[in-house]
């Protein structure tokens, strides 16, 4: 009895490792491209290659939160390998969701909104990732949206 045990065992710690990899595996989202193919909310994993022709430029957020601007270059463009820790990598998915384009939820053409207490804060008062990461958990898409455009206006990006 304990061998099937064993490897079920092992099985469920291989499978939950894979998963925890595949995670961790997209270490940047793009906040803005002039190359259409290269859209915004598109995620890539570090070290990987970024079709971005010549002339072209994006800007991507890592999952630290960094904003890195990249040039386009012919056969692409590697992107920095960067470490990121689990905690960044799951505010990064986060992120993602609020950066990329949403289709918007209405009935009779009123937008549907829920919150967890009916009063979002006002986007100037939401200042930090974290910050924006909980208001978007709370229900206020739209106002996490601001502020994350507001964030990326403040910290310009670096060029890699």
């Amino acid at each position: 009895m304990a061998v099937p045990f064993r490897l079920t065992s092992m099985l469920a710690g291989l499978a939950l490792a894979t998963l925890a990899t595949a995670a961790a595996a997209r270490d940047y989202v793009v906040v803005s491209s002039t190359d259409p193919a290269v859209a915004r909310g598109q995620s890539f994993a570090a070290g990987a290659r970024v079709a971005l022709p010549v002339g072209k430029t994006a800007t991507l957020m890592h999952a630290s939160g960094d904003l890195v601007r990249i040039k386009g270059a012919a056969g692409g463009v590697l992107l920095p390998r960067r470490a990121a820790s689990q905690g960044e990598a799951d505010r990064l998915a986060i992120l993602k969701v609020i950066v990329a384009p949403a289709e918007r939820s209405t009935v009779g053409g009123m937008k549907l909104a829920r919150t967890r207490g009916g009063v979002c804060p006002r986007p100037e008062a939401v200042a930090t990732l974290d910050a924006i990461v909980q208001v978007h958990q709370a229900g206020c898409p739209a106002v996490a949206a601001d502020a994350l455009e507001a964030w990326f206006a403040s910290h310009p990006p670096s060029a890699e």
